[in-house]
């Protein structure tokens, strides 16, 4: 029999083993948990976004990075960063990017300085184009004395027949305009050509009135010299003079005082022209005399087409008086009647003759007696008629 003591112990025994079992089992339980591996964090890796270049946080320095599609470029810190618009966005108020951005606010990028000058350069060529444009078409209206109302439309014709052309297109020479740039630009620097040439060459003057009915008496002083760049004689109008008379002494005063304000040597003056008026070629008082003071050695010549007239007039008187009233009624028969003209007309298409006017005798120049004459021996065949 057991004793209660030892039935006691041996309860006791068991229980203490009982609880080192489930001790162990606790521990082996911990190792376990201990030993089962955590779980790692997913990251994410943000691609560049586009929007980001519409931010107003943003879009002034961040851009694209070429080579990684995740990162993005900052052109302040001229540097690659990781990340998505939150980083973007820490980055922008870091104090390093903070200080480079200042800096580049009061700095010019050189390729946007390049390409603004190149720019610059363009439109400055471009302007500089369309100036000689102009320049050239309002020369080309001096030249052939055409009238300023003509640049109202030649400007819009040209932008219609090359549209594709850009200096056509900004082209704006109206007859105003044109009328300044002859007046302004043209004529003083062609009188300032003129100038340096008659400084070094030699020349001659040739004068003449002017013929129309005004109240102002006008002279025109033409210079005659010879041009190495043409390789020719050239004539060249050096101006139009008032002349309050016309007597020697002021005519020879104007002209004078035409060159000293050129700047032009009156020693370089080697020749006179001008009509065979008794006012230019008097031996004693006339312009002739008092050019000859000056300048001994001076060529004078008279106006050889007036001589010409002179003796053309008369040698006219031995030719009978019903000849030349022939030729003259003829034209005032004629020119003077629509109906005879008409009728003028039918008889030139019947006789096949050429289909010109008749001419008229002028009464200045007896050199146009030769023309007329010449004329009417064409239509002959027609007058008879």
């Amino acid at each position: 029999m057991i004793s209660l003591g030892e039935e006691s112990g041996s309860s006791t025994e068991f229980s203490e083993s009982e609880e080192s079992d489930s001790d162990d089992e606790c521990v082996d339980e911990r190792m376990n948990v201990k030993a089962k591996p955590k779980k790692k964090k997913t990251h994410y890796k943000h691609k560049f976004n586009s929007d980001w270049l519409s931010d107003k946080d943003l879009q002034k320095w961040i851009r694209k990075d070429e080579k990684d599609s995740t990162r993005f470029m900052c052109l302040v810190c001229n540097k690659s960063y990781i990340g998505g618009k939150t980083h973007a966005l820490r980055h922008s108020k870091n104090k390093f990017h903070v200080k480079n951005f200042e800096a580049k606010q009061h700095t010019t990028d050189l390729a946007n300085l390049c390409s603004s000058n190149v720019e610059f350069k363009k439109s400055v060529m471009l302007q500089k184009s369309v100036e000689n444009a102009e320049l050239k078409l309002s020369g080309f209206i001096a030249e052939h004395n055409l009238p300023f109302r003509v640049m109202e439309h030649l400007p819009e014709i040209l932008k219609n027949v090359f549209p594709d052309s850009v200096i056509a297109g900004k082209i704006t020479c109206g007859r105003d305009k044109t009328r300044n740039i002859i007046v302004k630009k043209l004529a003083p620097d062609a009188d300032q050509a003129l100038s340096e040439k008659l400084q070094k060459c030699k020349f001659s003057i040739l004068l003449d009135e002017s013929t129309d009915k005004s109240v102002v008496k006008s002279m025109a002083v033409v210079a005659r010299f010879w041009c190495p760049q043409l390789k020719h004689v050239c004539d060249r109008l050096l101006g139009l003079v008032e002349v309050p008379s016309a007597t020697a002494q002021i005519i020879k005063g104007e002209v004078d005082k035409l060159l000293s304000v050129r700047n032009i040597p009156k020693e370089n003056c080697i020749g006179f022209g001008w009509d065979n008026a008794s006012v230019n070629m008097g031996e004693v008082t006339g312009l002739k005399a008092l050019v000859k003071i000056d300048n001994p050695y001076v060529i004078v010549v008279g106006c050889v087409c007036h001589s010409l007239a002179l003796c053309a007039s008369n040698a006219s008187k031995e030719i009978p008086l019903e000849f030349d009233e022939f030729v003259r009624d003829v034209n005032n028969y004629i020119q003077h009647s629509p109906k005879r003209i008409a009728a003028y007309a039918e008889f030139q298409g019947i006789t096949d003759t050429k289909n010109h006017r008749l001419l008229k005798v002028c009464d200045v120049c007896w050199l146009s007696l030769e023309s007329v004459v010449m004329r009417i021996l064409e239509q002959w065949r027609a007058l008879k008629v």
